[in-house]
């Protein structure tokens, strides 16, 4: 009985407690189950608007540094100002893939005519330029280009959202928002690199290749595409990159098919390039494949593949680990030293898949900027 008197005002206590919890939890869940999606709307769309600000700083940044280089090299100001304005606006419209027979072909053609287009813009803007210093000018205002269109495409969203308040919207700007601001962070820490005119980890490719080909004569053989020919373990080896130093890429499919169709007895194919890095990976991580090691638009590699199915030749690959942005800036320290795990590596698949006396192919794949 001591015990139940004693206990009885402390069971009236949480009995008092559980009541008023209960009657202020009802309007709080009520008021989550009218308002919760407004407020998680408006908590995204904050953080949305701090990433588009940031987006926004560093498309105008992007405009500005390129722009003066633009204005550097020409001796009109206005003229580059508007050329570089058009440029920005422009797009490119892709192939009708309703009937995909004959659309590599067609697209090949659109970036060729994009290509040409803006150097010709580039051109009509400076005076008396070279080809290395027309190729990076061409590479910067491609990387203020790709900046633009992300922070169009982010703000798209975000205005669209706000306008609407439609979820699915936002859902989706918030899914895509982390993958886009990596990339702009990455285009827009490659422009001082672009502008030095120094190897970025891109050039490793090409930078195996020319090692290899050491002071052996080169000849171009397709547009910016040059070929050395090289005695390398005791095989006949045909050693492809990009025309540098300038920032090319060439067209080393058309090349590779090329030399195929002259010498019609290659046995072996090897792509050299760089590769992006899961996380967790290592910068300079060197792997081993089979096919052609080749990004892009997939025009190069369709005739890489196509040249060596109908030939029945063995195509391998060879890549450096990296992230996008170490793709894009200045040659890290540890993407450089694998060039000599690479050569190793070449070596060792010549020696595995051909023999003696063979046709072979070397393809440095990627960016030539400082690499000759």
């Amino acid at each position: 009985m001591n015990i139940i008197i004693v206990s009885y005002p402390f069971i009236i206590a949480f009995d008092s407690v559980d009541s008023i919890a209960s009657v202020l939890w009802l309007p709080i869940f009520m008021f989550l189950i009218l308002y919760g999606q407004r407020i998680q709307m408006f908590m995204i769309l904050r953080n949305v608007g701090k990433k588009l600000s940031r987006l926004e700083q560093m498309n105008v940044n992007s405009k500005n540094t390129v722009l003066e280089s633009l204005i550097e090299k020409s001796d009109d100001k206005e003229l580059v100002k508007n050329r570089f304005n058009r440029l920005l606006d422009s797009f490119v419209i892709p192939p009708v893939s309703i009937d995909p027979k004959g659309i590599i072909v067609k697209l090949e053609h659109i970036l060729n005519t994009q290509e040409d287009n803006m150097k010709d813009e580039i051109q009509l803007m400076t005076k008396d330029l070279d080809d290395v210093e027309i190729s990076v000018l061409m590479n910067l205002v491609e990387v203020s280009l790709g900046i633009n269109l992300m922070y169009k495409y982010i703000r798209h969203f975000y205005i669209s959202g706000k306008k609407t308040g439609n979820m699915m919207i936002i859902a989706q700007i918030q899914m895509i928002l982390p993958q886009i601001m990596e990339q702009a962070e990455a285009y827009n820490a490659a422009i001082p690199s672009l502008k030095s005119k120094k190897p970025i980890g891109d050039g490793i490719g090409p930078l195996v290749a020319s090692k290899l080909s050491g002071e052996s004569e080169s000849k171009e053989v397709v547009r910016d595409t040059i070929l050395n020919e090289i005695t390398i373990e005791n095989r006949n080896a045909f050693i492809i990159k990009a025309k540098g130093p300038g920032g090319n890429v060439g067209k080393p499919g058309e090349a590779i098919k090329k030399v195929v169709e002259d010498k019609k007895d290659i046995s072996l194919i090897i792509t050299i390039d760089a590769a992006l890095k899961l996380e967790g990976e290592d910068t300079g991580e060197v792997a081993e494949g089979i096919g052609a090691a080749i990004g892009g638009p997939g025009i190069e590699r369709y005739k890489i593949e196509e040249i060596a199915t109908n030939n029945k030749i063995k195509y391998l690959a060879i890549v450096t680990k990296m992230s996008e942005k170490e793709a894009i800036t200045e040659m890290k320290t540890e993407i450089e030293k694998s060039a000599e795990i690479l050569l190793t590596k070449v070596k060792e698949t010549i020696k595995q898949h051909s023999k003696d006396n063979q046709n072979i192919i070397i393809a440095g794949i990627g960016n030539t900027l400082g690499v000759k």
